[in-house]
């Protein structure tokens, strides 16, 4: 998922991450999506709060039709008007500043700043998934995306439970916090029969070496699950060796014991 951005005019490399902190005061800005019905009030986390069942995640409902917002979806990996090439991988998708920068606050400061890539305008992702960072361009105009893989690609699409945990990262890399929200919740969704699958443990790993400490809209969405079916899943060997290997997730799940017990007195 790493990006390069250079400074000029010393050509200094800065790893894009840095762009995300120069713009952490913009981080409470509301980026809506007009065509799905999600409450922007509020942070990512706080949105979507623990939930012992889940059984609160819906699919987002979609808007009646907009020309407006229709005419912007049909530009999408269409190069009428591109001003931007955004390279995935190896594949080339035009993009179009305006879209870009009204809707990523990672790419308004690349492309206003003092950027050799904004100045030439050409980005590369090379690292990460490529089907989660195509996930995320197909958001910004769209306002959704769609869980069937992209024919672009040669590899294969993400696992269905770590599929919306990716495009959770790069929404959080590209500083779009509706977009977290909707990944978060069509994550949700899964869990709800996903968690038997033996997928579950590296799901939960992923979870916790792609995320801070302070992000608790995934790990709790696992943590509530793994407090919920602690018997059947610990008759699971690859979850006993998950708690063995302790970590924080480990310590989540005790906090969340902890919770419990404190309450039920």
């Amino acid at each position: 998922m790493t990006a390069w951005l250079h400074s000029e005019p010393d050509n200094t490399c800065v790893k894009s991450p840095s762009i995300l902190h120069v713009m952490a005061w913009k981080r409470k800005r509301q980026i809506v999506s007009p065509l799905i019905s999600i409450p922007t009030h509020g942070s990512a986390d706080d949105q979507l709060e623990d939930d012992p069942t889940l059984a609160d995640s819906k699919e987002p409902e979609m808007a009646d039709s907009n020309p407006l917002i229709d005419g912007i979806a049909k530009l999408f990996n269409n190069s009428d008007y591109a001003d931007v090439k955004i390279y995935v991988g190896q594949y080339e998708l035009p993009a179009h500043s305006v879209v870009l920068a009204s809707q990523s606050p990672f790419f308004q400061k690349a492309l206003k700043g003092d950027f050799k890539e904004g100045k030439d305008k050409q980005f590369r992702f090379e690292e990460g998934s490529m089907h989660a960072h195509w996930r995320a361009f197909e958001y910004m105009y769209t306002g959704a995306y769609a869980d069937e893989p992209t024919q672009v690609f040669d590899t294969p699409d993400d696992d269905e439970l770590v599929k919306h945990i990716r495009v959770y990262v790069i929404a959080e890399f590209f500083m779009l916090d509706d977009l977290k929200r909707l990944a978060l919740q069509k994550f949700k969704l899964k869990l709800q029969n996903l968690w038997v699958s033996e997928l579950f443990v590296a799901c939960i790993r992923e979870i916790y070496a792609s995320t801070t400490e302070s992000e608790e809209g995934l790990r709790s969405a696992v943590v509530s699950v793994a407090y919920n079916y602690q018997t059947e899943l610990w008759q699971k060997k690859p979850f006993r060796d998950l708690i063995y290997d302790g970590g924080d997730f480990a310590v989540d799940l005790v906090g969340k014991y902890a919770a419990g017990k404190h309450r039920s007195r």
